[in-house]
């Protein structure tokens, strides 16, 4: 490690905004995916053909500009492994650096009583065949991609291993995100059922809807842990690893989250549902599985995507300190005096970056943190991921993370 003191005060400073502590300064999280390789003058293509150039392409804006933490070392999705398996929900666009997806969810309204009674069951025998091509076939071929599918599989693993390891050892830069957690309703909206379908089914089959909801608890909450083993090792350590491989995986028992990194959780479907339907379809096993987190050790980061309405106001009902919420500054501020207990993200607008000038950037973060800085329980970060080359001006990226590392000084 270059300076493991100025890592470890980066890394308090996060810590503490979970701990309920107020920090000594705002900590600034840049929230960027594929951005960073777009401000290395790099590729989706290039990234892919090497894990290393992967890795430094990934680090280069961290390098030049001032963040206390990193949203993800590299790009979250295994692309080599998703297009090898014969999937082409994933795509590159013209820019060469913005990755997309199209929806292909091919459960059927069939398939509700199959995924209710077992869903690991349906999701290995039934569904993966369908989303992926090369799976659908006799034991033969669906051998053949399976030994195609472990080099791209052991590329990503050690990718991710790499880039953790290259920000933590390298960067001095605490890396955000440890672990995944996708809620059952979002995993039928977003990857089994798919947008349209979900929705009407809630209208024309809500007890089927509810029920398989509810089967998914176990099966979301088993993919957090193994997604929290993966991602998060290389900051908690070897012995914490293998003591939650034991216990918390094999024997399915005392698995122990750590507080940081978090886990992150992309909410997709509550904009699409009134309050009535957020009430009996998500927010239960939301708030389960934001209860066990908290209960074994961990924290998530919720991405509060779209206009929740009156749904945030459930999220005074959460643990202390259980929950980072990540949003435009409006809705952040609504919660910050609703869930007076957790922790907020965002306020940055992603579109300002882009399209205003330094000065304006500069004084709009300033509004930002008089607003959201008193009191503590705040990182600042951007509205929105960056993703696209025109996602923002580096410039007023780099001026506004020097603004907010100066004057937010508590």
């Amino acid at each position: 490690m270059l300076n493991k003191k100025l890592y470890d005060e980066k890394l308090k400073r996060m810590t503490d905004v979970t701990r309920g502590i107020i920090p000594d300064r705002v900590p600034i999280c840049g929230l960027l995916e594929t951005y960073a390789l777009a401000y290395a003058d790099s590729t989706v293509e290039e990234a892919n053909s090497s894990i290393y150039s992967h890795i430094k392409a990934y680090g280069k804006i961290y390098d030049d500009i001032y963040f206390d933490c990193a949203f993800m070392p590299h790009m979250s999705h295994a692309l080599n492994l998703s297009w090898g398996l014969g999937s082409d929900v994933f795509f590159v666009s013209d820019d060469g650096v913005t990755v997309q997806h199209r929806e292909f969810c091919p459960m059927t309204d069939d398939d509700y009583e199959s995924l209710t009674r077992d869903p690991v069951a349906f999701i290995l025998d039934e569904f993966i065949p369908r989303k992926y091509a090369r799976y659908d076939s006799d034991n033969k071929e669906q051998h053949k991609a399976f030994i195609s599918s472990l080099r791209p599989f052991v590329e990503f693993a050690l990718t991710m291993m790499g880039g953790y390891t290259y920000f933590y050892k390298v960067l001095d830069i605490p890396v955000v995100v440890g672990g995944s957690a996708e809620m059952p309703a979002d995993m039928l909206f977003d990857y089994l059922r798919g947008f349209k379908p979900t929705i009407t089914d809630i209208r024309r089959r809500p007890d089927d809807v509810e029920a398989a909801i509810n089967s998914l608890l176990d099966y979301c909450v088993d993919l957090m842990r193994m997604t929290h083993l993966m991602m998060g090792t290389t900051s908690a350590g070897v012995p914490w690893a293998a003591k939650n491989l034991i216990n918390g995986v094999i024997r399915r028992k005392n698995y122990e989250f750590k507080d940081f990194p978090w886990i992150f959780n992309p909410c997709h479907m509550p904009p699409f549902l009134n309050q009535k339907q957020f009430d009996r379809f998500y927010w239960p096993t939301y708030k389960k599985m934001v209860e066990y987190l908290s209960r074994n050790g961990g924290h998530m980061m919720t991405f509060c995507e779209g206009d929740w309405g009156e749904n945030i106001n459930h999220f005074d009902e959460l643990p202390d300190n259980s929950v980072t919420f990540i949003g435009p500054i409006e809705r952040i501020l609504q919660i910050k005096e609703i869930a007076t207990n957790n922790s907020v993200m965002g306020g940055m607008p992603q579109a300002m970056l882009r399209d205003s000038t330094k000065h304006d950037c500069i004084e709009f973060a300033k509004y930002v943190l008089d607003d959201l800085a008193p009191g503590g329980g705040y990182v600042f970060s951007t509205d929105k991921v960056l993703i696209a080359p025109s996602d923002a001006e580096a410039e007023n990226l780099a001026a506004v993370n020097e603004f907010v590392h100066t004057y937010g000084k508590y």
